[in-house]
């Protein structure tokens, strides 16, 4: 795995306490289908009948019937779990303590950790898993498909500053764009210009050389998104590329997180 270590040592209580039993490390399914050692995105959390679209890095895992670990939109958990039959609930659970600067990720941040602490239904319908609470709230998920790191246009959903990640401005959001190509070539869009650049992987680390771009000029949060990412440019990245999310870190700590299209 090609990453840069970030500091997760902050640990605080997150989701509600439920009995849970250590099951072994054995495949568990709920209809068939297995859910245990599958990694699940998270696509919507419906609450009080209003719903919710997940941010790109929202996944759930369940590594045994007795763990489950993840992404709740902000901040990594680690928590206890049992999975009886149909019935997955969730026990005690550490959450790192990143802060995230977008509004839109903290609240469901809030509204993910509700709906899935305590006791959950689980319904499998291919490689979509459904969990819903006692009170009709439902979180929607579905089984990852890993994406190639070359060949995959990976948009750019935030900027990273050490353990800060910033979501893209609305104005930016969808703009940046990225494609590694199997001739050693880096393609796309940075915000605003489109870039063409040498794309060297060695060694678990990832060197773009100096871009050549267009000559466009915008305004606001898609010429500041560009002016960020030009920076990882011409220097020596550390990657890491998780499921269909990749990042992209620079030895000050500062990178971006992209993730890879669904079609």
């Amino acid at each position: 795995m090609h990453k840069q270590s970030r500091n997760l040592t902050v640990l605080a209580a997150l989701l509600p306490l439920a009995a849970v039993a250590a099951c072994g490390s054995q495949t568990v399914s709920v209809g068939g289908t297995p859910v245990t050692g599958v990694r699940w995105n998270v696509e919507s959390v419906t609450v009080d009948g209003a719903t919710t679209q997940a941010p790109g890095s929202t996944y759930v895992e369940f590594p045994s019937a007795d763990r489950a670990r993840g992404n709740n939109g902000c901040n990594r958990f680690d928590a206890e779990a049992e999975i009886d039959g149909d019935t997955i609930r969730i026990g005690r659970s550490t959450v790192t303590m990143s802060m995230c600067m977008d509004k839109k990720q903290r609240d469901f941040e809030k509204t993910f950790s509700r709906a899935i602490g305590g006791s959950n239904k689980a319904r499998t319908d291919g490689d979509h898993l459904t969990l819903t609470t006692d009170d009709g709230d439902t979180i929607a998920l579905v089984k990852e498909r890993p994406a190639p790191l070359t060949g995959t246009e990976w948009t750019v959903t935030s900027l990273l500053s050490g353990d800060v990640a910033t979501s893209l401005p609305d104005d930016a959001a969808g703009r940046a764009k990225l494609t590694f190509g199997k001739d050693g070539t880096a393609t796309g869009n940075l915000g605003c210009n489109r870039f063409r650049a040498k794309a060297e992987f060695r060694d678990g680390h990832l060197t773009l050389g100096r871009p050549v771009t267009t000559r466009m000029l915008c305004q606001g949060p898609r010429m500041d998104t560009e002016r960020a990412l030009l920076k990882l440019f011409a220097q020596k990245l550390s990657y890491e590329v998780q499921g269909r999310t990749l990042t992209l870190t620079a030895p000050d700590g500062t990178g971006a997180a992209a993730g890879a299209g669904r079609g």
